[in-house]
Formats: structure tokens, sequence, C-alpha cells
């Protein structure tokens, strides 16, 4: 059965620092998709499992389609809580996307 649609994803940020930036080595960019789990995440939840200061920065999944990226179901790192792994997910660039494109459309998040 496929995934329902996710509506929104919730991206863990530092404050001054790009919060769509890809490190080297990575596939996709960690997000979570608060409404997968019953009942949803809050900011809270998330963010106390992050070092203070952090921040969430929300988009849409209807701008991260438009710009060609995919949400795809991961499963969180073992230092999530279950309800963290579970609603983890990742931007990752579709098939036919180069590294670069992939780059410049994730950078398109950061100013939406």
């Amino acid at each position: 059965m496929p995934e329902p649609m996710v509506a929104v994803v919730a991206r863990v940020s530092t404050p001054g620092l790009p919060a769509f930036q890809l490190r080297k080595g990575e596939e996709g960019l960690s997000v979570f998709d608060p409404t997968a789990v019953d009942p949803p995440l809050t900011e809270e939840e998330i963010l106390d499992a992050f070092r203070p200061g952090s921040a969430v920065v929300y988009r849409s999944a209807t701008e991260i389609a438009l710009l060609g990226l995919e949400i795809v179901p991961t499963e969180g790192a073992d230092t999530l809580s279950d309800r963290l792994r579970l609603a983890h997910r990742e931007i990752r660039a579709a098939a036919t996307m180069t590294r670069s494109s992939y780059k410049t459309a994730i950078k398109e998040l950061e100013s939406s």
C-alpha cells in the first residue's frame, strides 16, 4: 500500500545556518512528517531530541514536489525516539536529477 501524501515536513535547523543544505556524502535531507504518528508530533517533541537552540522549519510537500524533489520514508537514527524514527523522511533528488540540480533545488527551499 503506498504511503499517504505528506502535507508538510519539519526540518530541524540551527539558527543562523542554512536549514536546507546537503553535507558531504548525504543522499537526502532529514525531515519529519508530523502526521505520520498518532497523535501527530509537536514541534516541542521534535526539538526535545536535538541540541538546545535548534529550530524547526516547515515546508509543504507541494513546494518540494514542484522543485522535482521527493519525500522518501527512511528509518531515523537509533538515537531518536520510536515516534521520531517512524516519522522520519528524507528529501531526495528525483531519479533523473544530477547532484548539481539537486543542490540547486534544495537551495530554493531555503528561500521559500
